[in-house]
């Protein structure tokens, strides 16, 4: 089966796209958030049961965790179609690292990548209106931000030989989850 990989920046409304288009799949499409996969293992290995202390984690552990949630999609991927959620750039207390480090990547093998984008000020609207707690950002920050994932992306989308398809989510969310459908259906 196949990995398509979404991902985009916090607040660009990427868990309202990514559970749209698998509520308009059939059965055998399976979503995965890959931050919510790391601390199910995060907890099952004692580590922390609070997604938010994950960016306060050491880069080993983080790593680690990384592995592990990157063994468990890619054995859900050997019976299903794998959406998987993630940011390809993380924040971390120590800085932004890579969200699929060479080994995590391997064992994803994502078929296709799909990179969600809005304006930046959009971006912090829709931060502003969440109930997750984001802690102040700037324009120019989401700017920076949206350009480690392109970046990210490129590097993954090289390293595997897969296309990326660019989706733009400003309004209407609907034209957003049709463009990842059909790149799930092409």
């Amino acid at each position: 089966m196949a990995v398509t990989l979404i991902s985009g920046v916090t607040g660009v409304g990427l868990s309202s796209i990514c559970q749209r288009v698998r509520a308009s799949l059939d059965d055998e499409y399976l979503l995965l958030n890959f931050g919510d996969v790391m601390l199910e293992q995060a907890v099952a290995h004692d580590i922390t049961a609070d997604r938010s202390e994950l960016s306060s984690l050491s880069h080993r552990q983080t790593q680690r965790l990384q592995r592990r949630a990157a063994e468990y999609v890619a054995d859900q991927a050997e019976t299903n179609r794998v959406i998987l959620s993630t940011h390809l750039a993380v924040e971390t207390d120590v800085g932004y690292i890579h969200g699929l480090p060479d080994s995590v990547l391997r064992d994803v093998a994502p078929s296709t990548f799909v990179l969600v984008e809005a304006a930046p000020s959009t971006i912090l609207e829709r931060r502003d209106q969440s109930d997750r707690g984001h802690g102040p950002a700037t324009e120019r920050q989401v700017e920076f931000e949206q350009d480690l994932n392109r970046t990210a992306a490129l590097e993954y989308a090289r390293e595997q030989d897969a296309p990326i398809r660019f989706v733009e989510n400003e309004g209407s969310v609907t034209a957003a989850v049709q463009q990842v459908v059909e790149t799930l259906e092409s």
